[in-house]
């Protein structure tokens, strides 16, 4: 599985690289929250070390990997294990697209994305 979204994430950046886009880019990913061990859309999932499944509130029905890669982080790349609401994204992206927090949002944002220039 994790060969496969390596495989494609390196196509999209291959072609973004070609079409000389991948300057202007940032690629975010997030997983989904957690297998579903039961239920009728079960796939015998399980998130050992962590307690929990989707549709649970402890961790291994909340938390997710995410990534996010811009051409901005090549020169202080960093990782972080602090929390983030799905409402988060959106502030966070537009800030670092447009450089300002968006009006009216619910979310916060988490990541500064210092430009390179």
């Amino acid at each position: 599985m994790l060969d496969a979204l390596d495989e494609s994430i390196g196509r999209v950046v291959e072609v973004l690289g070609n079409a000389g886009m991948l300057g202007d880019t940032i690629i975010a990913f997030s997983s989904d929250n957690g297998g579903s061990p039961f239920g009728p859309f079960s796939n015998r999932g399980f998130n050992w070390p962590l307690r929990g499944a989707k549709r649970t509130l402890w961790e291994g029905g909340v938390r997710v990997p995410a990534f996010v890669w811009s051409s901005k982080f090549l020169k202080k790349p960093r990782v972080s294990d602090q929390l983030m609401h799905i409402s988060d994204w959106l502030p966070t992206l537009y800030s670092a697209a447009v450089d300002q927090r968006p009006q009216k949002t619910s979310g916060q944002v988490v990541l500064v994305i210092e430009s390179t220039q």
